[in-house]
């Protein structure tokens, strides 16, 4: 029987019960300010303190996303509020930066430190240093293989590891990308994902969307579970938590349904030779 983490996105505090009450495992929020995405779909300290209550009323996890770019002039508020989130309970905070990396396993005594697909996490021996570092989990990048995956997995057991298994995926490297990204109001463009016109010598030309089409991982979850992939991450916070809600049940229903593999698959029965074969130095 595997064990897995089902963690779903909330970008208003409305959303937090219905999506516990779909099958989540794990709530994640992104902390108004500090996130990489828009500050309409993140949540206050005081908002997050009572999704928190939610959470721990339900027996889920809330995990708090501070993975934007931290500028010098924010590190003190965010030290601070480092300290607050740890008194309060959160059960991790999920970080892209190496120096808070460093602060806060140095002094968060009861929430967890998770390092953020925005990290860039490609090789063991950037995963070494985060374990070494006192980091609890990392979340992969969305560019790695099943290979390369299962190599890291087999060489640094010892991590709790995630993946983003449903949601959008930008053109660019995860999601660190120039293109316009803008916040109106209640709406959230992103400008690859639709139809764009170009100004070339001074002819308008239309062009296609350049961003890569959706991540949907249900056919593989027997696959990542046999992996060694402990928690799978839904994408959303920015949008209603209603389009999300459907999503969570489906993948619930999915990755229970894989959850206790026997007989093992063919798929698996690769799978495991493939693990079998990294760890005895095997080549692919």
């Amino acid at each position: 029987m595997y064990t897995f983490e089902l963690l779903a996105p909330a970008g208003e505090p409305e959303a937090v019960l219905p999506l516990i009450e779909a099958g989540a495992d794990a709530v994640y929020v992104g902390l108004s300010g500090f996130s990489s995405r828009p500050r309409s779909s993140d949540l206050t300290l005081e908002e997050i303190e009572q999704a928190l209550k939610v959470c721990h009323e339900h027996n889920t996890e809330l995990h708090v996303a501070i993975n934007g770019c931290i500028r010098e002039v924010q590190l003190d508020e965010l030290r601070q509020t480092l300290v607050r989130l740890d008194e309060i309970g959160a059960d991790a905070v999920i970080l892209a930066d190496w120096g808070m990396i460093s602060f806060a396993v140095g002094i968060m005594k009861n929430t967890h430190v998770h390092a953020s697909t925005l990290l860039g996490t490609y090789n063991t021996r950037t995963i070494r240093l985060l374990k070494d570092m006192g980091v609890k989990r990392v979340v992969f990048s969305t560019n790695l293989y099943i290979d390369e995956i299962s190599s890291i997995i087999n060489s640094v057991p010892e991590l709790e590891y995630e993946i983003v298994a449903d949601g959008g995926i930008c053109f660019n490297d995860n999601r660190i990308c120039e293109l316009p990204h803008i916040n109106e109001g209640e709406n959230y463009r992103v400008f690859c994902r639709n139809e764009y016109k170009l100004n070339i010598d001074g002819r308008i030309c239309e062009a296609d969307r350049i961003c890569a089409d959706t991540i949907n991982s249900n056919e593989l979850f027997a696959m990542y579970l046999e992996l060694g992939i402990y928690s799978f991450k839904v994408e959303g916070r920015t949008v209603n938590y209603k389009y999300v809600v459907p999503r969570i049940q489906k993948m619930r229903k999915m990755l229970e349904s894989v959850s206790d593999p026997a007989p093992m698959t063919s798929s698996l029965h690769y799978i495991s030779r493939l693990k079998n074969r990294i760890k005895g130095g095997g080549g692919i």
